[in-house]
């Protein structure tokens, strides 16, 4: 994915030796077309130790419109890490515009081995293997009833009802006035005409303007395609100079509550699903077009303004238009990512880190700007 460098490498894996080090080199391109100073970051994922990595030379570059760098990363893993899979990424910025161009690279994993197993120790009369085997097995029935009796952890976004918490899993938390996720301006989300919008939401305020998922927007020409709150309604939409848009006020009882909401523009009106109900249709003309801007979760691409207050989770971005049985049945359904029509989608549930993953074939992360991560 492009958004100012190209990033390539020729492996997704790194062997570690029997010390825990490794290294591997990436390639970085400018594809910008003129002279720009690059800043490399290595950036670690999961449960990966930022200790753990270290780059090689000067992490800014000058680079000639074309230009081309290498920067190698090296790993080293102390002694006594247990055993797992762990990953990282490089990431480059333009210095002098770090909002608009970066990118996002690959992702790059290595094992760290399982350590040499201890002497086995005696084993336990049979008598104490049956009394323990007993009170598993009580303790379990124990637990299973206790869990049974409720709906308390159901969730959201493939995991339970709406208006309730998304049980153990995470999500991201927008405060409003400077949180948003950057998700540039990839030819894949570059398309006209039929669009699908969803994104599961628990809006903690209905002023102003409060964009939701958005793709600009820009005033010279003006463009916009959307799905926000502005001033106590769900909205959703495109902009050329004039709104074609369906709207519908946000009921008061959705502060503070998960909401499931889908906009599709079917080529002849846009329409807005609130929970998989119909909530608001309006035949218009334009549906998504050409917009030389970015796209942004939680405030305009780019961010700056429009910042939206609440939680968010479950992105999605289709090229099509989605009927109401679909958005309907698919709502509390988990993705595989690989669905026909799916462009984007970005569960928002990493729980850490400052990448927002990509899981359909498109693969256009983005990055996460000053949002928390929070889990109930």
């Amino acid at each position: 994915m492009v958004r100012g460098f190209a990033i390539t490498t020729s492996t997704s894996s790194i062997r570690l030796d029997g010390m825990g080090r490794g290294e591997l080199t990436f390639t970085v391109s400018n594809a910008l077309g003129r002279l720009v100073r690059g800043r490399a970051v290595v950036e670690p994922e999961g449960t990966a130790s930022r200790d753990w990595l270290a780059l090689d030379g000067e992490a800014e570059r000058d680079f000639p419109p074309d230009g081309t760098h290498q920067y190698t990363v090296r790993v080293n893993v102390p002694p006594g890490t247990p055993q797992g899979q762990h990953a990282f990424h490089l990431s480059m910025v333009n210095v002098a515009n770090p909002d608009e161009e970066f990118t996002v690279g690959p992702s790059a994993s290595f094992q760290v081995p399982l350590p040499q197993a201890p002497a086995p120790k005696k084993k336990l009369p049979i008598a104490w293997l049956a009394l323990a085997a007993g009170i598993l097995v009580i303790a379990l029935g124990t637990f299973l009833a206790l869990r049974g009796g409720g709906d308390e952890d159901k969730g959201v976004g493939g995991a339970g009802e709406a208006g309730q918490a998304p049980g153990k899993k995470a999500f991201l938390s927008l405060d409003g006035k400077q949180s948003y996720v950057e998700l540039g301006n990839p030819r894949e989300l570059i398309f006209f005409g039929p669009i699908t919008i969803e994104a599961w939401i628990r809006p903690r305020s209905l002023n102003g303007i409060r964009n939701i998922v958005v793709h600009g927007h820009t005033n010279s020409p003006p463009a916009e395609v959307y799905l926000r709150i502005i001033n106590g309604k769900y909205q959703v939409g495109s902009f050329n100079g004039q709104d074609f848009s369906a709207s519908a006020d946000v009921p008061p009882t959705d502060v503070g509550r998960w909401v499931y909401l889908a906009g599709v523009y079917d080529g002849a009106q846009w329409v807005l699903y609130r929970d998989g109900e119909l909530m608001a249709s309006s035949p218009q003309t334009l549906g998504a077009f050409f917009v030389d801007g970015t796209w942004g979760i939680g405030a305009r691409g780019g961010g700056r303004e429009r910042f939206f207050q609440g939680d968010i989770r479950d992105v999605r971005i289709w090229n099509l238009p989605r009927g109401q049985q679909e958005v309907r049945a698919d709502k509390d359904r988990t993705f595989t990512g690989d669905e026909q029509g799916l462009v984007g989608y970005w569960p928002l549930n990493e729980g850490q880190d400052v990448v927002a993953r990509d899981l359909s074939p498109s693969k256009n992360d983005g990055l996460i700007r000053d949002a928390t991560w929070s889990s109930e």
